[in-house]
């Protein structure tokens, strides 16, 4: 096995019952529920005009050398409906763009579940109309290699993230978040939890109900000084 330089052709799939649950909470949430410490670094953002406010895919993990596409042609060959295409590009640190219209157009054709980038992307006019999750760094004009190495369907890091293939990645304007694959059912259930808890709070604010006390206990737990009488003359 030539490590460094494979594909491998399968990888989990999670229930599409579970991923369609998901499409009804903010990333925001679910990532509370998760010690927030799964989002990916905001210098990845959203690039498209995708119509739903919360996409979710299983993630396709490609591992490439900067600046080198060949693995994600491959990967766009082998993609189906729901994959969402992750890749690493060496750490995100090159300038030269991965991908441009004619790729991400035969992606959309094949109705895979977002593209991500850890890099730049090109041809941004009409990315900006794609109706499908498309997410990088930003744009630049000069293209890739294809000349590989790389490999398809292992652990790789995107945007500070460990993802596994398989992974369930949850897309909206906030950015992207990871859900380990064999976890999400228990994520699911907490992040809903949570999610009616947020959006009671919500209302609270919105009637000037909210409940501050905490704030002022978690200061004095803290051994926080509060002065007042000052600037009295």
């Amino acid at each position: 096995m030539s490590i460094g330089n494979r594909v491998f052709l399968q990888k989990p799939e999670v229930a599409q019952e579970l991923l369609d649950a998901f499409k009804k909470i903010p990333c925001a949430n679910i990532s509370d529920t998760m010690g927030r410490l799964v989002g990916m670094h905001p210098r990845i953002k959203l690039q498209s005009n995708p119509p739903d406010p919360v996409n979710v895919g299983r993630a396709l993990t490609i591992k490439t050398r900067s600046g080198d596409n060949l693995m994600l042609h491959k990967a766009l060959n082998m993609a189906k409906p729901g994959d969402v295409l992750i890749v690493s590009n060496d750490g995100g640190e090159e300038y030269r763009s991965l991908i441009g219209e004619i790729m991400f157009t035969y992606g959309g054709s094949k109705n895979i579940g977002g593209i991500i980038i850890d890099g730049p992307i090109r041809d941004i006019d009409a990315v900006r109309k794609m109706t499908y999750p498309i997410y990088a760094t930003g744009t630049n004009p000069g293209g890739p290699y294809k000349e590989g190495p790389g490999e398809i369907n292992v652990p790789i890091s995107c945007g500070g993230i460990s993802i596994n293939p398989g992974d369930i990645i949850v897309m909206d304007e906030d950015g992207v978040i990871v859900i380990p694959w064999q976890e999400g059912e228990t994520v699911l259930e907490a992040a809903k939890a949570f999610q009616a808890q947020d959006e009671a709070k919500l209302v609270a604010a919105q009637t000037g109900n909210s409940k501050r006390e905490w704030v002022d206990k978690r200061l004095a737990d803290k051994g926080v000084e509060v002065i007042d009488g000052m600037y009295k003359g």
